[in-house]
């Protein structure tokens, strides 16, 4: 919970901290967010935004950092975890300068998630944002969990009788055959890095009719699956299981079948 202003003062005066030139130094998986990059970095991404908003010489933002540098390396690529000086970006801080003007910030350290909730929509709602205040346990755990839960997801969860209407597009697509009633964070960050361009769906062990038309016979599988109309072969994920690796072997896939499809928009 955000300690008020009266008691940062003496908080931060019983842990003080020596003069430093930012909790987080280049390298480290924490981005630094200022007034010029928060655009950029925060306002038009897809990605889960979840903001620590600090202040040097103030002992417990000291005592959150490390705790704070274990979410960023767990969640790398899944969620975007950022930190601003108040100091520093005084006007940035405002609660109104970054979208959440009925949850000023009244002491330090203070956590807000920023989570897309338009799904990458079009028009004056697109970079539209849920804005949360974390009031929780500051341990990397507790924080992990939390914001793993809040990560937004594209994942079309499909079943024997949609399938066929599901595949029926001119997207490239990718399927996780899964057992899990739940989206992994991985394959939820998956589909924000490729919202729009290809088209996740996860179908369970239950849809036998389908698992059979992909032999599927092992679980998790993921499978990339041209779009409706396209003769090329299905192809399966035998990689690791890492953000960075599915996300060249989908990337790979979409860039096959746009080739593809414009071969098909040229012979028309």
């Amino acid at each position: 919970m955000a300690v008020h202003i009266f008691s940062v003062v003496l908080t931060c005066v019983l842990l003080a901290v020596p003069e430093a030139s930012g909790f987080y130094e280049k390298g480290s998986d924490v981005i630094t967010l200022t007034k010029r990059n928060w655009k950029r970095e925060v306002v038009e991404s897809n990605f889960l935004h979840v903001v620590e908003f600090y202040r040097e010489g103030c002992g417990y933002c000291q005592l959150l950092t490390p705790e704070w540098e274990k979410v960023a390396k767990n969640l790398k690529m899944l969620v975007r975890i950022g930190a601003v000086d108040t100091e520093k970006e005084r006007q940035l801080s405002s609660a109104s300068e970054h979208g959440d003007p009925s949850n000023p910030i009244n002491g330090v350290p203070t956590i807000k998630l920023f989570k897309p909730v338009n799904g990458g929509g079009k028009g004056s709602n697109k970079n539209k944002k849920e804005i949360i205040v974390y009031n929780g346990e500051r341990k990397a755990k507790a924080m992990i969990a939390f914001f793993s839960e809040h990560m937004p997801s594209h994942v079309h969860r499909v079943s024997e009788k949609s399938f066929a209407d599901f595949v029926k597009t001119d997207v490239p697509l990718a399927v996780l055959f899964t057992t899990k009633s739940s989206t992994p964070t991985l394959i939820k960050a998956i589909s924000v890095e490729f919202l729009g361009r290809v088209k996740l769906a996860e179908v369970s062990k239950a849809a036998r009719s389908v698992a059979a038309q992909f032999n599927i016979t092992e679980y998790p599988t993921l499978v990339a699956i041209p779009p409706h109309g396209i003769d090329a072969e299905v192809k399966y994920f035998s990689g690791k299981n890492t953000f960075n690796a599915i996300n060249m072997f989908l990337w790979r896939h979409e860039t096959d079948m746009k080739k593809a499809l414009k071969r098909r928009k040229s012979e028309l």
